[in-house]
């Protein structure tokens, strides 16, 4: 099956940045999707991506051949039923979603042969109001759950190849998807609970360079890697190291999506991570200090907003 037709749900950093890139290669195939107040304020203030208003389509008259889903965690339900009229017998959907848990839950709703694993790593895209900006694309990776790559996937990369968006087809995506769940576990929970950009956890020398939030991170990596061993997935202390080459090549002063959310005093994804964490570790037995600290923080950080503000 030729991919002509894409929905993107979910039009915030990632969601636009990928909406934008399919959108210079094909105006016409790409949608996004929204409906009441959210479609009003869209069509009245326009979506953005560095600077430059697109217009983009909203919703389709039929269903697509693809979704990409990129969406905060705690809208995820919304959007599988906001979904529902645009997924055909034949429709692929992709979660950018972080955490390990979205395929499964889109999965029980749509059907699991539909869902490859994905996420994108190596981007800096910042969302604010109706406007993305961002310095690096990064990359989607993608693939069969169990490794058994075929024709869902190779139609997804044809997709891909002619909308020049980057992406890696990977054999062993499971390890991928919990490669990224450590990065955001570590990074993500660690910069936003210090409110801290990327040059504090970048270990390149830079002047604003943290040793101690770079040590915070990696204490909460670690027991990201401890979990996932514990239940066949070969994670290291390599991809530790690995991450830092990636977050070495992102914009100093841009921040991660969770620290963004708390800058914005937005809701943030920690049930995902650090309460995650919390659970898998009562399951396997397996003490994770640090994630259960950042938790409380993060938890305690949301319930201050009003009075920020």
């Amino acid at each position: 099956m030729r991919i002509n037709s894409v929905l993107i749900a979910g039009a915030g950093a990632i969601g636009l940045l990928v909406a934008e890139t399919i959108y210079r290669a094909d105006p016409a195939c790409v949608s996004i999707l929204a409906k009441g107040a959210r479609l009003e304020r869209y069509r009245k203030n326009g979506l953005a991506v560095n600077g430059e208003r697109l217009d983009f389509k909203f919703g389709s008259e039929k269903p697509v051949d693809l979704i990409i889903i990129a969406s905060k965690f705690h809208h995820l339900n919304q959007i599988i039923e906001d979904i529902k009229p645009y997924v055909g017998k034949d429709t692929i959907i992709l979660s950018l979603l972080n955490g390990i848990s979205s395929e499964d839950i889109i999965g029980k709703i749509y059907g699991s042969s539909r869902l490859p694993l994905a996420m994108i790593i190596g981007t800096d895209a910042l969302h604010q109001h109706e406007e993305t900006t961002y310095t690096q694309k990064g990359i989607i990776n993608f693939g069969d759950a169990e490794g058994n790559n075929g024709e869902r996937e190779k139609n997804v990369a044809d997709f891909f190849a002619r909308a020049k968006v980057p992406f890696a087809l990977q054999p062993n995506m499971k390890r991928m998807l919990w490669y990224k769940y450590m990065i955001n576990v570590g990074a993500n929970q660690t910069t936003a609970v210090l409110r801290l950009p990327y040059a504090a956890v970048q270990n390149n020398g830079n002047p604003h360079q943290v040793n101690e939030a770079c040590q915070l991170v990696e204490k909460a990596m670690s027991e990201v890697i401890a979990i996932a061993n514990a239940q066949g997935i070969d994670l290291n202390k390599t991809d530790i190291a690995n991450w830092y080459k990636t977050v070495n090549t992102l914009n100093p002063a841009s921040y991660t999506s969770m620290c963004q959310d708390v800058l914005a005093y937005r809701k943030t994804e920690v049930e995902m991570f650090g309460f995650t964490m919390m659970e898998l570790g009562k399951k396997l037995n397996i003490p994770v200090p640090v994630n259960e600290m950042l938790y409380l923080q993060i938890r305690t950080i949301e319930q201050t907003y009003r009075r920020e503000k």
